[in-house]
């Protein structure tokens, strides 16, 4: 029996997309638009977490130092309690740092502040507890009772109900993530499917002259993973552009900004890069899996 010539498998990727370039400009232009998308739905996430972190330091409890308490001290004090088993860290903040967060917390009516005759903030000492602990529990009573503490201030209701909020958000974002990148994983299925249908002749030849199952499955791989790639670029142009076409100064409260919201991100190009290759690893997978089983050739 004669044997198929071997080509290496991008030379055979590369040769079987330029023979049909509607098909490729079809499954680029559907695999962008997915890929928008998520890119879209992952940039305000990440916005959202961004903004909801400048609205909170994140601390559980806060310790206000006395005004004689030295840096040293202070470091000391977070040192020892972080050692605490119902502390997960703890974070010494300067008068400065924390004049500095609130002028940044302030946004636009920063000029608020102008007037101002020195540093009225105290030094602090945040701490973030471990999940499940009550400060209330006895907790709070025994910091008020440590050397330089003035006072023990915890979180507020409202903001222990939006930490809850965020909690749950976040599980439905990764939820509603998955489905997305689902969908993206079916269309590159379908994608590769139809491309082994366009091109049943030819495959039907191969098989009939000796090639193997996997011989004839590379290539189909390959070209999903470069459809993907042509397809990120994209998918990040169309949302860079998107977002700078939206994000316009218009101030929000909280001080916080829209552009806080829709600016984009270019730390996400790489993630998102990530998500499109194995999407497209998976998907081919599948799509050569049912379309190139040896009993259909």
């Amino acid at each position: 029996m004669r044997r198929v010539p071997r080509r290496g498998a991008l030379v055979r990727a590369l040769s079987q997309m330029r023979q049909d370039l509607w098909l490729q400009g079809v499954a680029v232009s559907s695999l962008a638009v997915a890929l928008a998308i998520v890119l879209a739905y992952m940039t305000l996430c990440y916005n959202l977490h961004r903004a909801l972190a400048s609205l909170s330091t994140g601390a559980a409890v806060v310790l206000a130092l006395e005004d004689g308490v030295s840096p040293q001290a202070g470091r000391s004090l977070a040192r020892q309690l972080a050692a605490d088993a119902m502390v997960e860290r703890a974070r010494y903040v300067s008068k400065d740092e924390a004049l500095r967060r609130f002028r940044r917390q302030l946004g636009r009516h920063r000029g608020l502040l102008e007037g101002l005759r020195g540093n009225p903030l105290p030094a602090t000492v945040e701490l973030v507890l471990r999940p499940g602990v009550d400060p209330e529990a006895g907790l709070t009573a025994r910091l008020r009772e440590l050397p330089g503490v003035a006072e023990v201030v915890t979180s507020r209701p409202w903001l222990q109900r939006l930490e809850r909020a965020v909690g749950v958000g976040r599980e439905l974002a990764a939820a509603l993530g998955l489905l997305l990148f689902l969908g993206v994983v079916l269309l590159v299925a379908n994608t590769v499917r139809l491309a082994v249908y366009v091109r049943r002749d030819q495959l039907e030849i191969m098989d009939l002259v000796g090639a193997s199952t996997a011989y004839m499955r590379l290539p189909f791989l390959l070209e999903s993973v470069i459809q993907a790639l042509l397809a990120s670029g994209l998918a990040v142009g169309l949302v860079w552009g998107l977002m700078e076409l939206l994000a316009t100064p218009l101030a929000l409260p909280l001080g916080l900004d829209l552009r806080h919201f829709l600016g984009f991100p270019p730390l996400l190009i790489l993630p998102l890069l990530g998500l499109a290759v194995l999407a497209a690893l998976v998907g081919g997978l599948l799509g050569v899996g049912r379309a190139l089983r040896p009993e259909l050739l």
